[in-house]
Protein backbone atom coordinates (compact mmCIF):
# COMPACT_ATOMS: atom_id res chain seq x y z
CA UNK A 1 0.00 0.00 0.00
CA UNK A 2 1.30 3.46 -0.97
CA UNK A 3 2.07 5.90 1.90
CA UNK A 4 -0.67 8.30 0.76
CA UNK A 5 -3.28 5.54 0.93
CA UNK A 6 -2.03 4.50 4.36
CA UNK A 7 -2.46 8.04 5.63
CA UNK A 8 -5.96 8.23 4.16
CA UNK A 9 -6.90 4.92 5.70
CA UNK A 10 -5.56 5.97 9.08
CA UNK A 11 -7.43 9.28 8.84
CA UNK A 12 -10.75 7.58 8.11
CA UNK A 13 -10.22 5.04 10.89
CA UNK A 14 -9.47 7.70 13.51
CA UNK A 15 -12.37 9.93 12.44
CA UNK A 16 -14.76 6.96 12.59
CA UNK A 17 -13.54 6.07 16.10
CA UNK A 18 -14.04 9.66 17.23
CA UNK A 19 -17.53 9.78 15.68
CA UNK A 20 -18.67 6.79 17.81
CA UNK A 21 -18.47 8.80 21.02
CA UNK A 22 -21.92 9.77 22.19
CA UNK A 23 -23.11 13.36 22.70
CA UNK A 24 -21.61 15.11 25.73
CA UNK A 25 -20.48 18.46 27.07
CA UNK A 26 -17.17 17.85 25.32
CA UNK A 27 -18.90 18.64 22.02
CA UNK A 28 -19.78 22.14 23.25
CA UNK A 29 -16.28 22.75 24.60
CA UNK A 30 -14.58 21.61 21.38
CA UNK A 31 -16.83 23.75 19.21
CA UNK A 32 -16.21 26.75 21.47
CA UNK A 33 -12.46 26.26 21.31
CA UNK A 34 -12.51 26.08 17.51
CA UNK A 35 -14.51 29.29 17.25
CA UNK A 36 -12.37 31.13 19.82
CA UNK A 37 -9.23 30.33 17.84
CA UNK A 38 -10.59 31.81 14.60
CA UNK A 39 -8.11 34.38 13.19
CA UNK A 40 -5.86 33.73 16.18
CA UNK A 41 -8.14 35.63 18.59
CA UNK A 42 -7.58 33.09 21.39
CA UNK A 43 -3.83 33.59 21.17
CA UNK A 44 -4.14 37.37 21.01
CA UNK A 45 -6.18 37.30 24.21
CA UNK A 46 -3.72 34.95 25.90
CA UNK A 47 -0.85 37.20 24.89
CA UNK A 48 -2.59 40.21 26.44
CA UNK A 49 -2.61 38.35 29.77
CA UNK A 50 1.02 37.23 29.47
CA UNK A 51 2.15 40.69 28.40
CA UNK A 52 0.57 42.21 31.48
CA UNK A 53 2.56 39.83 33.71
CA UNK A 54 5.85 41.28 32.42
CA UNK A 55 9.34 39.77 32.39
CA UNK A 56 9.77 36.49 30.51
CA UNK A 57 5.99 36.23 30.12
CA UNK A 58 6.06 39.44 28.07
CA UNK A 59 8.74 38.05 25.78
CA UNK A 60 6.73 34.83 25.52
CA UNK A 61 3.65 36.78 24.45
CA UNK A 62 5.56 38.63 21.74
CA UNK A 63 7.37 35.57 20.38
CA UNK A 64 4.11 33.61 20.44
CA UNK A 65 2.31 36.21 18.33
CA UNK A 66 5.24 36.59 15.93
CA UNK A 67 5.26 32.81 15.48
CA UNK A 68 1.49 32.79 14.91
CA UNK A 69 1.76 35.49 12.24
CA UNK A 70 4.51 33.70 10.35
CA UNK A 71 2.86 30.29 10.55
CA UNK A 72 -0.43 31.76 9.33
CA UNK A 73 1.29 33.06 6.22
CA UNK A 74 2.99 29.73 5.61
CA UNK A 75 0.03 27.45 6.31
CA UNK A 76 -2.90 29.51 5.04
CA UNK A 77 -1.35 31.56 2.27
CA UNK A 78 1.14 29.04 0.88
CA UNK A 79 0.62 25.39 1.79
CA UNK A 80 -3.17 25.31 1.40
CA UNK A 81 -2.80 26.50 -2.19
CA UNK A 82 0.04 24.10 -2.88
CA UNK A 83 -1.61 20.97 -1.43
CA UNK A 84 -5.37 21.10 -2.06
CA UNK A 85 -7.39 18.47 -0.19
CA UNK A 86 -11.07 17.84 0.45
CA UNK A 87 -12.33 18.13 4.00
CA UNK A 88 -14.06 15.22 5.75
CA UNK A 89 -17.58 14.53 4.39
CA UNK A 90 -20.55 16.10 6.14
CA UNK A 91 -21.55 12.78 7.76
CA UNK A 92 -18.06 12.00 9.09
CA UNK A 93 -19.08 13.06 12.62
CA UNK A 94 -22.48 13.67 14.21
CA UNK A 95 -24.02 16.86 12.78
CA UNK A 96 -24.64 18.16 16.32
CA UNK A 97 -20.90 18.70 16.65
CA UNK A 98 -20.83 21.08 13.69
CA UNK A 99 -22.21 24.26 15.18
CA UNK A 100 -20.42 26.51 12.66
CA UNK A 101 -19.92 26.67 8.91
CA UNK A 102 -17.17 24.46 7.52
CA UNK A 103 -14.51 26.51 5.66
CA UNK A 104 -14.25 26.00 1.91
CA UNK A 105 -10.44 26.23 1.81
CA UNK A 106 -8.15 23.23 1.50
CA UNK A 107 -8.16 20.85 4.42
CA UNK A 108 -4.36 20.45 4.38
CA UNK A 109 -2.79 21.62 6.59
CA UNK A 110 -4.99 22.73 9.47
CA UNK A 111 -4.50 26.46 9.92
CA UNK A 112 -5.92 26.41 13.46
CA UNK A 113 -3.47 23.65 14.40
CA UNK A 114 -0.56 25.51 12.81
CA UNK A 115 -1.33 28.61 14.85
CA UNK A 116 -1.80 26.56 18.01
CA UNK A 117 1.50 24.73 17.54
CA UNK A 118 3.30 27.97 16.70
CA UNK A 119 1.95 29.81 19.72
CA UNK A 120 2.64 27.03 22.23
CA UNK A 121 6.19 26.52 20.94
CA UNK A 122 6.92 30.26 20.80
CA UNK A 123 5.73 30.75 24.37
CA UNK A 124 7.66 27.71 25.62
CA UNK A 125 10.90 29.07 24.11
CA UNK A 126 10.71 32.10 26.42
CA UNK A 127 8.93 30.71 29.49
CA UNK A 128 8.64 27.03 30.34
CA UNK A 129 6.05 27.73 33.05
CA UNK A 130 3.81 29.65 30.64
CA UNK A 131 4.42 27.01 27.97
CA UNK A 132 3.22 24.25 30.28
CA UNK A 133 -0.05 26.14 30.73
CA UNK A 134 -0.54 27.06 27.08
CA UNK A 135 0.43 23.71 25.53
CA UNK A 136 -2.64 21.74 26.77
CA UNK A 137 -4.85 24.54 25.48
CA UNK A 138 -3.13 24.43 22.09
CA UNK A 139 -3.45 20.64 21.97
CA UNK A 140 -7.18 20.93 22.72
CA UNK A 141 -7.64 23.46 19.90
CA UNK A 142 -5.81 21.16 17.48
CA UNK A 143 -7.90 18.15 18.48
CA UNK A 144 -11.12 20.21 18.25
CA UNK A 145 -10.64 20.41 14.50
CA UNK A 146 -10.95 16.62 14.24
CA UNK A 147 -13.71 16.38 16.84
CA UNK A 148 -15.88 18.87 14.95
CA UNK A 149 -15.23 17.12 11.65
CA UNK A 150 -13.56 19.97 9.73
CA UNK A 151 -10.12 18.34 9.41
CA UNK A 152 -8.52 14.95 9.04
CA UNK A 153 -6.07 13.93 11.80
CA UNK A 154 -3.13 14.17 9.37
CA UNK A 155 -4.14 17.78 8.59
CA UNK A 156 -3.86 18.56 12.30
CA UNK A 157 -0.53 16.80 12.75
CA UNK A 158 0.90 18.59 9.72
CA UNK A 159 -0.42 21.91 10.97
CA UNK A 160 1.15 21.45 14.41
CA UNK A 161 4.45 20.47 12.77
CA UNK A 162 4.40 23.55 10.52
CA UNK A 163 3.58 25.87 13.40
CA UNK A 164 6.18 24.42 15.77
CA UNK A 165 8.88 24.48 13.09
CA UNK A 166 8.05 28.12 12.32
CA UNK A 167 8.33 29.10 15.98
CA UNK A 168 11.65 27.27 16.31
CA UNK A 169 12.89 29.04 13.17
CA UNK A 170 12.40 32.45 14.82
CA UNK A 171 15.44 31.63 16.98
CA UNK A 172 17.53 32.00 13.85
CA UNK A 173 17.15 35.79 14.02
CA UNK A 174 15.71 36.28 17.50
CA UNK A 175 17.52 34.19 20.09
CA UNK A 176 15.81 33.11 23.30
CA UNK A 177 16.92 34.80 26.51
CA UNK A 178 18.67 32.41 28.89
CA UNK A 179 17.08 33.82 32.04
CA UNK A 180 20.26 33.23 34.08
CA UNK A 181 21.46 36.24 36.13
CA UNK A 182 24.49 38.00 34.63
CA UNK A 183 26.35 37.97 37.94
CA UNK A 184 30.01 37.18 38.67
CA UNK A 185 31.09 33.94 40.31
CA UNK A 186 32.51 35.61 43.43
CA UNK A 187 30.39 37.37 46.06
CA UNK A 188 31.24 40.75 47.61
CA UNK A 189 31.03 41.94 51.24
CA UNK A 190 27.89 43.85 52.23
CA UNK A 191 26.24 44.56 55.59
CA UNK A 192 23.49 42.20 56.73
CA UNK A 193 20.39 44.24 57.58
CA UNK A 194 17.80 42.16 59.50
CA UNK A 195 14.25 43.51 58.97
CA UNK A 196 15.85 46.18 56.73
CA UNK A 197 17.41 48.09 59.61
CA UNK A 198 19.85 50.58 58.05
CA UNK A 199 18.28 50.44 54.59
CA UNK A 200 16.67 53.44 52.89
CA UNK A 201 14.44 52.60 49.93
CA UNK A 202 14.21 55.36 47.33
CA UNK A 203 11.21 55.15 45.03
CA UNK A 204 9.57 56.86 42.10
CA UNK A 205 5.75 56.59 42.34
CA UNK A 206 5.44 57.39 38.62
CA UNK A 207 7.60 54.47 37.45
CA UNK A 208 5.98 52.03 35.02
CA UNK A 209 2.91 50.39 36.46
CA UNK A 210 3.44 52.24 39.76
CA UNK A 211 5.53 51.41 42.80
CA UNK A 212 2.74 51.56 45.39
CA UNK A 213 1.79 47.84 45.50
CA UNK A 214 5.45 46.85 45.67
CA UNK A 215 6.15 49.40 48.39
CA UNK A 216 3.38 47.94 50.54
CA UNK A 217 4.92 44.49 50.22
CA UNK A 218 8.37 45.89 51.01
CA UNK A 219 7.14 47.66 54.15
CA UNK A 220 5.75 44.37 55.41
CA UNK A 221 8.82 42.39 54.43
CA UNK A 222 11.40 44.92 55.74
CA UNK A 223 9.55 46.81 58.50
CA UNK A 224 12.63 48.60 59.88
CA UNK A 225 13.67 50.09 56.54
CA UNK A 226 13.12 53.77 55.76
CA UNK A 227 11.33 54.92 52.62
CA UNK A 228 11.78 58.17 50.74
CA UNK A 229 10.51 59.53 47.42
CA UNK A 230 13.21 60.49 44.93
CA UNK A 231 13.45 64.28 44.45
CA UNK A 232 12.86 64.76 40.71
CA UNK A 233 14.11 68.11 39.44
CA UNK A 234 14.25 69.81 36.04
CA UNK A 235 17.74 68.58 35.21
CA UNK A 236 19.64 65.36 35.83
CA UNK A 237 22.50 67.07 37.73
CA UNK A 238 20.03 68.81 40.07
CA UNK A 239 18.23 65.55 40.78
CA UNK A 240 21.51 63.78 41.43
CA UNK A 241 22.85 66.49 43.76
CA UNK A 242 19.68 66.62 45.84
CA UNK A 243 19.45 62.82 46.00
CA UNK A 244 23.03 62.55 47.27
CA UNK A 245 22.29 65.20 49.92
CA UNK A 246 19.18 63.27 51.02
CA UNK A 247 21.17 60.04 51.32
CA UNK A 248 24.01 61.65 53.27
CA UNK A 249 21.59 63.24 55.74
CA UNK A 250 19.86 59.88 56.33
CA UNK A 251 23.26 58.15 56.83
CA UNK A 252 22.07 54.64 55.81
CA UNK A 253 24.15 51.48 55.61
CA UNK A 254 22.69 50.59 52.21
CA UNK A 255 20.33 51.88 49.53
CA UNK A 256 17.25 50.30 48.02
CA UNK A 257 15.51 51.44 44.84
CA UNK A 258 11.96 50.74 43.73
CA UNK A 259 11.17 51.68 40.15
CA UNK A 260 12.00 51.07 36.52
CA UNK A 261 15.34 51.18 34.74
CA UNK A 262 15.45 54.99 34.67
CA UNK A 263 14.89 55.16 38.42
CA UNK A 264 17.46 52.43 39.04
CA UNK A 265 19.96 54.34 36.91
CA UNK A 266 19.41 57.51 38.95
CA UNK A 267 19.87 55.78 42.31
CA UNK A 268 22.82 53.74 41.03
CA UNK A 269 24.67 56.99 40.27
CA UNK A 270 24.03 58.13 43.84
CA UNK A 271 25.13 54.74 45.22
CA UNK A 272 28.41 55.03 43.32
CA UNK A 273 29.08 58.50 44.73
CA UNK A 274 28.23 57.54 48.31
CA UNK A 275 29.95 54.10 48.08
CA UNK A 276 26.88 52.29 49.39
CA UNK A 277 25.58 48.83 48.37
CA UNK A 278 22.32 48.74 46.43
CA UNK A 279 19.20 46.55 46.49
CA UNK A 280 16.96 46.69 43.41
CA UNK A 281 13.21 46.05 43.66
CA UNK A 282 11.56 46.00 40.20
CA UNK A 283 8.71 48.51 40.06
CA UNK A 284 8.81 49.62 36.44
CA UNK A 285 7.43 48.41 33.13
CA UNK A 286 10.30 46.40 31.65
CA UNK A 287 12.83 46.13 34.53
CA UNK A 288 15.69 44.96 32.30
CA UNK A 289 18.39 45.49 34.93
CA UNK A 290 16.41 43.70 37.65
CA UNK A 291 15.77 40.72 35.38
CA UNK A 292 19.39 40.57 34.24
CA UNK A 293 20.62 40.46 37.84
CA UNK A 294 17.99 38.07 39.21
CA UNK A 295 16.19 40.77 41.21
CA UNK A 296 12.70 39.81 40.00
CA UNK A 297 11.16 38.83 43.35
CA UNK A 298 10.72 41.03 46.43
CA UNK A 299 11.24 38.19 48.89
CA UNK A 300 14.44 37.03 47.16
CA UNK A 301 16.03 40.49 47.22
CA UNK A 302 14.80 41.18 50.76
CA UNK A 303 16.35 37.91 51.94
CA UNK A 304 19.67 38.92 50.33
CA UNK A 305 19.53 42.25 52.21
CA UNK A 306 18.91 40.52 55.54
CA UNK A 307 21.64 37.96 54.92
CA UNK A 308 24.20 40.40 53.47
CA UNK A 309 24.49 38.42 50.24
CA UNK A 310 25.89 40.60 47.45
CA UNK A 311 27.99 40.72 44.28
CA UNK A 312 30.35 43.33 42.83
CA UNK A 313 29.17 44.22 39.31
CA UNK A 314 30.09 46.60 36.50
CA UNK A 315 28.46 49.88 35.60
CA UNK A 316 29.21 52.27 32.73
CA UNK A 317 29.12 55.97 32.04
CA UNK A 318 29.38 58.44 29.17
CA UNK A 319 30.63 62.01 29.08
CA UNK A 320 28.90 64.18 26.47
CA UNK A 321 30.90 67.08 24.98
CA UNK A 322 33.34 67.01 27.88
CA UNK A 323 30.65 67.25 30.57
CA UNK A 324 30.22 65.28 33.79
CA UNK A 325 29.93 61.53 33.08
CA UNK A 326 26.39 60.15 33.15
CA UNK A 327 25.91 56.67 34.58
CA UNK A 328 24.00 54.00 32.67
CA UNK A 329 23.26 50.43 33.73
CA UNK A 330 21.98 48.72 30.57
CA UNK A 331 22.59 50.25 27.15
CA UNK A 332 23.42 53.44 25.34
CA UNK A 333 22.66 54.15 21.70
CA UNK A 334 23.22 56.76 19.01
CA UNK A 335 21.34 56.91 15.73
CA UNK A 336 17.71 56.36 14.75
CA UNK A 337 16.60 54.81 18.04
CA UNK A 338 17.19 57.86 20.30
CA UNK A 339 15.39 60.08 17.78
CA UNK A 340 12.46 57.66 17.77
CA UNK A 341 12.37 57.75 21.56
CA UNK A 342 12.02 61.53 21.48
CA UNK A 343 9.02 61.20 19.16
CA UNK A 344 7.52 58.55 21.43
CA UNK A 345 7.77 60.88 24.41
CA UNK A 346 5.55 63.40 22.60
CA UNK A 347 2.78 60.93 21.76
CA UNK A 348 2.84 58.23 24.45
CA UNK A 349 0.18 59.92 26.61
CA UNK A 350 -2.26 59.60 23.72
CA UNK A 351 -1.26 56.30 22.12
CA UNK A 352 0.90 54.56 24.72
CA UNK A 353 4.59 53.68 24.30
CA UNK A 354 4.80 51.00 21.65
CA UNK A 355 2.70 52.28 18.73
CA UNK A 356 4.45 55.68 18.62
CA UNK A 357 7.86 54.02 19.02
CA UNK A 358 7.32 51.59 16.12
CA UNK A 359 5.91 54.35 13.90
CA UNK A 360 8.80 56.65 14.78
CA UNK A 361 11.38 53.92 14.10
CA UNK A 362 9.92 53.34 10.62
CA UNK A 363 10.07 57.06 9.93
CA UNK A 364 13.61 57.45 11.25
CA UNK A 365 14.94 54.51 9.23
CA UNK A 366 13.35 55.87 6.07
CA UNK A 367 14.35 59.52 6.49
CA UNK A 368 17.40 59.82 8.76
CA UNK A 369 20.72 60.36 7.00
CA UNK A 370 23.71 58.21 8.00
CA UNK A 371 26.03 59.61 10.66
CA UNK A 372 29.61 60.45 9.76
CA UNK A 373 31.72 59.66 12.81
CA UNK A 374 35.18 59.10 14.19
CA UNK A 375 35.34 55.99 16.43
CA UNK A 376 38.49 55.55 18.48
CA UNK A 377 40.42 57.53 15.88
CA UNK A 378 39.01 55.89 12.74
CA UNK A 379 36.51 57.53 10.40
CA UNK A 380 33.35 55.64 9.48
CA UNK A 381 29.69 56.15 8.62
CA UNK A 382 26.97 54.76 10.90
CA UNK A 383 23.31 53.98 10.92
CA UNK A 384 23.25 52.78 14.52
CA UNK A 385 25.65 52.49 17.44
CA UNK A 386 24.80 50.21 20.40
CA UNK A 387 26.87 50.25 23.60
CA UNK A 388 26.02 47.69 26.29
CA UNK A 389 27.16 47.65 29.91
CA UNK A 390 28.63 44.13 30.11
CA UNK A 391 28.31 41.31 27.61
CA UNK A 392 25.16 40.68 25.61
CA UNK A 393 24.09 37.58 23.70
CA UNK A 394 23.96 36.34 21.06
CA UNK A 395 27.04 37.81 19.42
CA UNK A 396 25.85 37.20 15.85
CA UNK A 397 22.22 38.29 16.11
CA UNK A 398 20.08 40.94 17.75
CA UNK A 399 21.12 41.03 21.44
CA UNK A 400 18.33 39.74 23.68
CA UNK A 401 19.96 39.20 27.06
CA UNK A 402 22.97 40.00 29.16
CA UNK A 403 25.50 37.29 29.92
CA UNK A 404 28.08 39.10 32.03
CA UNK A 405 28.46 42.10 34.32
CA UNK A 406 31.94 41.31 35.62
CA UNK A 407 34.43 41.70 32.76
CA UNK A 408 34.96 45.46 32.79
CA UNK A 409 34.10 45.63 29.07
CA UNK A 410 31.50 47.39 26.95
CA UNK A 411 29.63 45.44 24.27
CA UNK A 412 29.91 47.73 21.23
CA UNK A 413 27.94 47.00 18.06
CA UNK A 414 27.43 49.17 15.04
CA UNK A 415 25.69 49.07 11.68
CA UNK A 416 27.86 50.61 8.97
CA UNK A 417 26.42 52.92 6.34
CA UNK A 418 29.49 53.27 4.11
CA UNK A 419 28.78 50.12 2.11
CA UNK A 420 26.43 49.84 -0.87
CA UNK A 421 22.83 49.00 0.12
CA UNK A 422 23.96 48.87 3.74
CA UNK A 423 20.48 49.12 5.25
CA UNK A 424 18.99 46.39 3.05
CA UNK A 425 22.00 44.18 3.70
CA UNK A 426 21.65 44.70 7.45
CA UNK A 427 17.94 43.91 7.30
CA UNK A 428 18.62 40.74 5.31
CA UNK A 429 21.30 39.69 7.81
CA UNK A 430 18.92 40.20 10.73
CA UNK A 431 16.12 38.18 9.11
CA UNK A 432 18.43 35.33 8.13
CA UNK A 433 20.44 35.21 11.35
CA UNK A 434 23.69 36.04 9.58
CA UNK A 435 24.37 39.40 11.21
CA UNK A 436 27.63 38.17 12.73
CA UNK A 437 29.01 37.39 9.25
CA UNK A 438 27.69 40.49 7.51
CA UNK A 439 30.25 43.18 6.57
CA UNK A 440 27.78 45.91 7.60
CA UNK A 441 27.86 44.76 11.24
CA UNK A 442 30.77 44.98 13.67
CA UNK A 443 31.05 43.97 17.31
CA UNK A 444 33.86 44.89 19.75
CA UNK A 445 34.48 44.37 23.47
CA UNK A 446 36.16 47.51 24.78
CA UNK A 447 36.88 49.12 28.14
CA UNK A 448 36.62 52.60 26.60
CA UNK A 449 35.01 54.03 23.48
CA UNK A 450 35.44 57.52 22.03
CA UNK A 451 32.92 58.64 19.42
CA UNK A 452 32.97 61.99 17.63
CA UNK A 453 30.12 62.86 15.29
CA UNK A 454 31.33 64.88 12.28
CA UNK A 455 28.31 67.13 11.99
CA UNK A 456 25.42 68.48 14.04
CA UNK A 457 24.44 67.33 17.52
CA UNK A 458 22.79 63.90 17.71
CA UNK A 459 20.61 62.49 20.51
CA UNK A 460 21.93 59.91 22.97
CA UNK A 461 19.63 57.37 24.64
CA UNK A 462 20.61 55.77 27.95
CA UNK A 463 18.67 52.76 29.27
CA UNK A 464 15.84 53.51 26.83
CA UNK A 465 15.54 57.23 27.63
CA UNK A 466 16.80 60.10 25.42
CA UNK A 467 18.87 62.09 27.92
CA UNK A 468 21.38 64.24 26.03
CA UNK A 469 22.59 65.58 22.70
CA UNK A 470 26.10 66.25 21.51
CA UNK A 471 28.88 65.42 19.10
CA UNK A 472 31.57 63.99 21.42
CA UNK A 473 30.83 60.90 23.50
CA UNK A 474 33.32 59.22 25.85
CA UNK A 475 32.06 55.83 27.03
CA UNK A 476 33.74 53.98 29.89
CA UNK A 477 33.21 50.62 31.62
CA UNK A 478 33.59 50.82 35.41
CA UNK A 479 34.72 47.41 36.53
CA UNK A 480 33.29 46.07 39.81
CA UNK A 481 32.05 49.54 40.75
CA UNK A 482 28.69 48.65 42.35
CA UNK A 483 27.91 46.27 45.19
CA UNK A 484 24.50 44.74 44.50
CA UNK A 485 22.43 42.69 46.91
CA UNK A 486 21.47 39.35 45.33
CA UNK A 487 20.92 35.80 46.52
CA UNK A 488 23.96 33.54 46.55
CA UNK A 489 23.64 31.12 43.61
CA UNK A 490 25.89 28.40 45.07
Amino acid sequence: MQPAFRVTAADRYLVERTARWGPSSVDVVMAGLSRSANRGMLWIGTSAILYGLGGPYRRAAVRGLVSVSLSSLLANAALKWTFPRHRPPADAVPLARRTFDVPRSSSFPSGHSALAGAYATGVFLESKSAGLVVTPLAAAVAYSRVHTGVHWPSDVLAGVAVGSATALATRRWWASASGDPALPAETAPAPALPRGDGLIVLYNPESGRGASPLLEALRERLPDAKFSEIPLRDSLPETHAELVTLIQSADPKALGVCGGDGTVRTVTAAALETSLPLAVFPGGTLNHFALDTGAFDVDVVAAAVEEGSAYCIDTADVAVDGGTPITFINTASIGGYPSALQTRKKWQRIAGKWIPLVAAMVREIATSPPLRANINGRKTTLRLLFVGNGGYAPADRIPVGRTSLAEGKLDVRRIRADLRLSYLRALYAVLTGTLGKSPVHRRDRLARLNVTILGDDVPLALDGDPLAQGTRFRFRARHCSLTLYAQNRT
